[in-house]
């Protein structure tokens, strides 16, 4: 067999497995996009569902801004890029459970299914916001980013007033630990 019909067969193979591997993700992908949130929220209780991961409310710790270092040619610079949110360790959440509730909760809202919910206070929700949970020595730490500038700004509000009372005095430390 000659060098060039190894190749042309390679090439046959690699392309019948990316066809038959695009044709699989456009399933799930449709599946996704008729609003199978009941999918993702898979033993996920109402409040839960309904919340997300303001059902934790009670067990955040405190809340900081997420900067990052940025470069502009040799110049280095602190940007904010979202909000850090620590949450007290209680036997019921874990990295896996509290990125199930996200998704959930982000579906629900995103197909327009949450009836009064306290969406105008959840910074998770916001478009194009992405959360990343991160087990740490005695809790959890959230990550959420922002796609531009107004959404870590309107990030940063609706963190800092989970945290805060209605006359505005802080509740949970906003120190590090």
């Amino acid at each position: 067999m000659t060098t060039k019909v190894r190749t042309l067969l390679t090439v046959a193979v690699i392309s019948g497995a990316c066809t038959i591997a695009s044709a699989a993700y456009g399933e799930t992908a449709a599946a996704g996009m008729n609003g199978k949130a009941s999918d993702t929220c898979a033993g996920v209780p109402a409040k839960a569902r309904a919340l997300g991961l303001l059902a934790y409310r009670e067990n955040i710790v405190s809340v900081a801004p997420l900067n990052e270092f940025r470069y502009a040619g040799k110049a280095k610079y602190l940007r904010t890029e979202g909000v850090v949110i620590k949450l007290r360790a209680t036997p019921e959440i874990s990295v896996p459970w509290l990125e199930l509730v996200n998704s959930c909760h982000v579906a629900m809202s995103g197909s327009e299914r949450l009836a009064g919910n306290d969406s105008a206070m959840d910074p998770f929700i916001l478009p194009g916001t992405t959360v990343v949970a991160a087990e740490v020595y005695a809790g959890f730490v959230l990550s959420v980013r922002g796609a531009n500038h107004d959404a870590v700004q309107e990030i940063l509000q609706r963190s800092y007033a989970l945290v805060s009372t209605p006359g505005g005095v802080k509740t949970a430390s906003l120190e590090t630990r």
